[in-house]
């Protein structure tokens, strides 16, 4: 299983989730500039796989899936938006990652 699209509530990707060569969990997205006063707006979480069992439980999910699996099932069941949450507001442990560019227009 490769990179999966964690849809939200308006029905557009709002995460997209792969596991790296260690094996963590890594979610990202990227924001573009719709016009020169905006910047483009990176962000990544990575979830280190102790906290794998953490998501099974707390959404419900077979432990014996591989995590992409439940990831996939938790995006297929409505709970894209949940799952965001859960990682901005750290309740699922994860490093995260920001990156910002600055319109010329700004500087």
């Amino acid at each position: 299983m490769g990179q999966i699209s964690i849809i939200g509530n308006n029905g557009k990707a709002i995460l997209y989730a792969s596991l790296t060569s260690e094996g963590k969990l890594f979610f990202e997205f990227e924001l573009y500039a719709r016009n020169e006063n905006e910047g483009d707006y990176e962000f990544n979480h990575t979830v280190e796989p102790e906290e794998f069992a953490f998501i099974t439980a707390m959404f419900g999910l077979n432990s014996k899936n591989s995590i992409l699996a439940n990831i996939q099932q938790i995006t297929d069941s409505g709970r894209g938006e949940e799952l965001e949450r859960a990682l901005t507001k750290n309740k699922i442990k994860n490093e995260l990652w920001t990156w910002l560019n600055t319109p010329k227009s700004a500087l």
